[in-house]
């Protein structure tokens, strides 16, 4: 019973630290997704813009 008693705040501060990281996992992960969208957003701007530059130019 002892044994348990000890056991079990340290499975609940391993659980917590466990459950703390997944957060910042998924915060960092939807950072990182952000970023990339906004990216791809831009370079799909980018090569609009050079395509529009380009029938311009070409009479």
């Amino acid at each position: 019973m002892a044994a348990v008693l000890s056991v079990a705040p340290l499975f609940g501060l391993v659980g917590f630290a466990l459950h703390t990281l997944w957060v910042v996992t998924i915060v960092v992960l939807a950072l990182g997704l952000g970023y990339v969208l906004a990216n791809a957003r831009q370079d799909r701007r980018e090569i609009i813009e050079q395509r529009e530059e380009d029938a311009e130019r070409t009479p």
